[in-house]
């Protein structure tokens, strides 16, 4: 609360000051099980003997094992930033899910919720019904930190997964090594901007899970889905309007786009993982006609 300090919040509509965003995260020690925490200050520009005083002070905090500056110097108010500095212990966290230990970085996107998620990730393997001989490949859209698809990969020939942010490929990739998974490739790439050429640098799969951010899936990847008509899709869903859109899209087609719909939703289910709020994750599972 000192001026003198220089820890001013940031001003959204004057676009001045240096505090802009805190995020803390929780994980566990993975071999004592002990809570790990990770605190990530987001702010305007790079001053780190600013911030060094209250690094001080947060660090004496047992379990914070990592503090991290994400500088994001835009006008904008998102959180990730175009740089990204260690202040204090390690880059990454650690949370155990389905019996896998996955590192976690500042920007990497994973479930908030790790009970729910638990339950959440049981429901799309079982939706996705892997015959559990090595057979299948699985393309794990929208793959984070490669959480779903990991999970699948001592049942399935091979995972591969996709996902723009590079941070999180990174840690899918460290992920697959920490639990010493050798069936899973990552790939950094925009699944909003496929082009022709998508789909050939793996083989046609049998399930194809997707689970896209609020906006949905790109009318490119519909069309995409259309054409390579996997026998199964889990599509999982954290925006129920885009959800029935896309849905719609794939059971019935898009008449202006001149696309055929080929798939039949079996079942919808719900998970609440969000507690005291509207917003829930939707498992779908969809099958070829």
């Amino acid at each position: 609360m000192d001026p003198a300090i220089g820890l001013t919040p940031y001003d959204v509509h004057k676009h001045v000051g240096f505090l802009k965003h805190l995020m803390i995260r929780t994980g566990r020690n993975i071999s004592t099980g002990t809570p790990e925490v990770m605190v990530n200050f987001v702010t305007s520009c790079y001053k780190p003997d600013v911030l060094m005083p209250l690094v001080d002070k947060i660090t004496k905090i047992p379990e914070v094992v990592s503090v991290i500056n994400n500088v994001n110097s835009s006008v904008g108010n998102s959180s990730v930033g175009e740089q990204e500095y260690t202040l204090y212990g390690k880059p990454n966290i650690t949370e155990m899910l389905r019996g896998l230990a996955f590192q976690i970085s500042a920007n990497s996107f994973f479930q908030t919720n790790t009970k729910q998620a638990d339950v959440l990730y049981k429901l799309i393997e079982d939706s996705a019904g892997l015959k559990g001989d090595g057979s299948e490949i699985v393309l794990d859209l929208f793959c984070g930190t490669g959480t779903i698809g990991l999970t699948f990969a001592r049942r399935a020939k091979h995972i591969y997964g996709y996902e723009v942010v590079p941070e999180a490929i990174e840690d899918a990739r460290k992920n697959a090594k920490l639990n010493g998974i050798n069936n899973a490739t990552f790939v950094q790439g925009d699944l909003n901007k496929i082009n022709e050429s998508f789909g050939k640098e793996f083989p046609k799969p049998d399930i194809i899970i997707s689970d896209p951010n609020r906006p949905g899936m790109h009318m490119k990847l519909i069309k995409w889905l259309l054409e390579v008509k996997a026998p199964r899709i889990v599509y999982v869903s954290c925006n129920p309007a885009t959800c029935a859109r896309d849905l719609d899209y794939l059971c019935h087609g898009v008449e202006e786009k001149d696309l055929r719909g080929f798939y039949e939703l079996k079942s919808v289910i719900p998970v609440d993982m969000f507690p005291h709020t509207p917003h829930i994750e939707c498992v779908c599972l969809l099958e070829l006609r």
